[in-house]
């Protein structure tokens, strides 16, 4: 048989004389002894009443958790949480993608793959940007004159009923010789492909990457719409390596029918989405045609190799997974 506290209490009181009197709350206090009074929310041991103060708490032993370790967990939030990774309207860099498959994803909102590492490439191009705004703000400074505008709000298409328009800023023009600038931050990849494609003569169409490209004569176009005397467009290559010289760059003559072969394909893309009726049926997305390739799929925030096209993915460069897979298994299994 059990007792419970309350009548143990009587029955010691019957029997001394006295009353039992309950002990006393345990008193908040900082274990460092400081002689600060510690607020309640700080106790850490209820049944003692013990905490610690900020500041008093004594430090680990060893050395503090590693700031690279905890920072690459903040970098992948910080970049979901930026309005360019949640955006759904298509801005100049996006409209020159070979795939229309990756481009219709991105109108719909279709689901993107995790983000595990940290964007470090583009992150540091964004670093790179901004500081090269405040450069030509100093260049004009040095000139006694605006030859230069930096980070211009340009709108490329007004939009159609119902269709949101296409807007981007533009990076730099040059006044005096009616120059689109658009920095790159690349890495020796991007550099070798040019200097190549340059060596072996082929077209200045062939040197860059579409996407570059397109991205340019859009951004001639933004500026064409405000009046401007558009007659070059420049890719500015900046090196990512610790020397400025190993830098390069790639011109030609601005062409606003470029421009507006994006921009018709980009609404040619929307009205696609509608007839798929892709807002009702998210898996028809799948009839989208894609142009797979290496370099496109790779970096792509919606490729699942190995899986069907479908609203969650896209399978992309089929025949480079099956020439993946087939070297992985080769060997492996007896003929």
């Amino acid at each position: 048989m059990s007792v419970d506290q309350a009548t143990l209490d009587a029955v010691i009181a019957s029997l001394t004389g006295r009353p039992t009197t309950p002990a006393p709350a345990p008193r908040p206090h900082c274990l460092a002894n400081c002689g600060e009074q510690l607020a309640p929310e700080l106790v850490l041991d209820k049944a003692t009443g013990a905490g610690w103060h900020f500041g008093c708490q004594p430090e680990p032993a060893g050395p503090p958790p590693s700031t690279v370790a905890e920072l690459r967990q903040v970098l992948i939030d910080y970049d979901a949480s930026r309005p360019r990774s949640m955006q759904r309207r298509l801005g100049p860099s996006e409209l020159g993608t070979p795939c229309q498959q990756q481009m219709a994803r991105k109108l719909a909102g279709a689901p993107r793959r995790p983000i595990t590492d940290p964007t470090w490439a583009p992150f540091q191009g964004t670093a790179v940007h901004a500081e090269m705004e405040n450069v030509v703000a100093f260049w004009n400074a040095q000139l006694g004159r605006e030859r230069w505008l930096a980070e211009d709000d340009l709108e490329v298409d007004p939009g159609l009923e119902d269709v949101e328009g296409i807007r981007g800023h533009g990076d730099a023009f040059d006044l005096d010789h009616g120059m689109v600038v658009d920095w790159k931050f690349v890495g020796t990849t991007a550099l070798t492909k040019l200097r190549t494609a340059r060596r072996l003569g082929k077209p200045a169409a062939q040197q860059v990457s579409p996407e570059y490209r397109i991205q340019a004569h859009l951004y001639g176009l933004g500026h064409q719409r405000k009046g401007r005397d558009v007659r070059h467009v420049r890719l500015v290559l900046l090196a990512r390596s610790w020397k400025y010289d190993d830098s390069d760059e790639w011109t030609e003559p601005y062409d606003p029918d470029i421009a507006y072969l994006a921009i018709d394909r980009y609404y040619a893309t929307v009205q696609m989405l509608l007839d798929l009726d892709v807002a009702a049926s998210p898996a028809f997305i799948a009839g989208v045609p894609a142009t797979p390739h290496r370099d496109t799929c790779t970096w792509c925030p919606f490729n699942r190799p190995g899986q069907p096209t479908g609203w969650e993915g896209c399978a992309g460069d089929t025949a480079a997974n099956d020439r993946r897979m087939d070297r992985f298994a080769d060997g492996l299994i007896a003929p």
